[in-house]
């Protein structure tokens, strides 16, 4: 699948989460590979407030050029900017967006009312795969081992040392420490803490705790707790641009240099993780990741393009940590990593993604008036 002609394509960036960061430089990476693919591209920005400040459109990229050029401060609402990229003749949105309000079906449903083409994910396994809660749920279900684990309930005395060291009695002997702690809604590894003891995670949760509880009334919040898997950690992406023709990519090792875990440090510290790809896997094990790989995404349905994160332990079992349908899309980020190791430019990928998504809306509008 490739664009026959140029396309009108506005890339959506920033945010309002702690992966607003990472969302502008997947942004830039996107603006720029689209432009040499021969699309128009316009970067539009979701500030911290919500609002959104649309860019230029651009033809071409000068060296250099990037979202301190693009941007300026400048606010518009959602629901007057969603109109002005229309009839400047957007044909797509490219969604650079990471974490709540970008991966979590927010702007998928947004922009579904409003009939303009996305990349990414639909509705549903957007907000599905975000759920760590829920994704764990479903990949029980389906007889996929995933690390044991459990939501942290809500306290009415969420400061209470008595209601933490109940919850670690009871929990402790279903989950073995080492635990990690981490958001149940948010991605890029922010807010994880690792716990080696119970008296290390109850130190914690008496300074902490009222910030893990889920909010009443928000589906989502809150923070869960994994063992912790030791092993090999990898990671295998899977393309799907046309509905059940499945491309899986090489997979990828991950090797935290100074961290204990892949944390965000590790994963967006230049030089604090080596990654090796392809992994050096046997063959019997490459592909038993990436037909695992392939499950995890035809289960969430996460076309056109999702990652699975893997541990393979020491007696060869694999364990899924994870399923991101909207990974990192910097030069040096893991999916563009193992497209290129496929022969697949990022240009050529992020051509692909667009004509994935005008298609779908195409076939959707299609179905809807029979």
């Amino acid at each position: 699948m490739a664009s026959e002609k140029p396309r009108m394509v506005g890339v959506v960036m920033g945010g309002i989460c702690g992966e607003r960061d990472v969302s502008l430089s997947t942004g830039a990476c996107v603006v720029n590979n689209l432009l040499s693919a021969g699309h128009v591209a316009t970067p539009v920005c979701i500030n911290k407030d919500g609002s959104w400040e649309i860019g230029p459109q651009l033809a071409d990229s000068p060296p250099g050029r990037g979202r301190e050029e693009w941007f300026h401060g400048d606010s518009t609402p959602a629901r007057d900017a969603t109109g002005l990229l229309v009839s400047q003749g957007i044909e797509c949105v490219f969604n650079a967006l990471h974490g709540p309000g970008g991966e979590d079906g927010t702007i998928q449903g947004f922009l579904r009312v409003a009939g303009i083409p996305f990349t990414g994910p639909d509705v549903t396994p957007a907000a599905l795969t975000m759920d760590k809660a829920l994704t764990k749920a479903v990949l029980g279900q389906a007889g996929i081992k995933t690390p044991r684990g459990f939501e942290i309930p809500m306290f009415s005395d969420t400061c209470s040392e008595k209601n933490w060291g109940a919850l670690e009695r009871e929990m402790s002997g279903k989950v073995p420490f080492p635990w990690i702690v981490k958001p149940n809604c948010l991605g890029s590894s922010v807010g994880i803490q690792l716990f080696q003891s119970a008296e290390e995670f109850l130190s914690a949760a008496a300074a902490n705790g009222k910030h893990w509880c889920p909010s009443p009334g928000l589906a989502g919040s809150g923070f869960i707790v994994e063992e912790q898997i030791e092993g090999r950690e990898l990671t295998c992406g899977v393309l799907e641009l046309r509905q059940g023709d499945l491309k899986t990519l090489p997979p990828v090792e991950i090797l935290p240099k100074s961290s204990e875990f892949f944390d965000y440090e590790a994963k967006y510290t230049p030089g604090a993780t080596e990654e090796i790809c392809p992994a050096q896997l046997d063959a019997d094990t490459t592909e038993a990741v990436q037909e695992l790989a392939s499950l995890v995404h035809t289960t969430f349905h996460c076309d056109p393009l999702s990652r699975t994160d893997i541990f393979l332990t020491e007696a060869g079992e694999l364990v899924v940590l994870e399923i991101n349908t909207l990974p990192g899309m910097t030069e040096t980020s893991l999916i563009p990593q193992s497209a290129q190791a496929a022969g697949i430019s990022l240009p050529e990928l992020f051509d692909q993604l667009v004509c994935h998504a005008i298609q779908r809306e195409a076939t959707r509008k299609a179905v809807d008036t029979l």
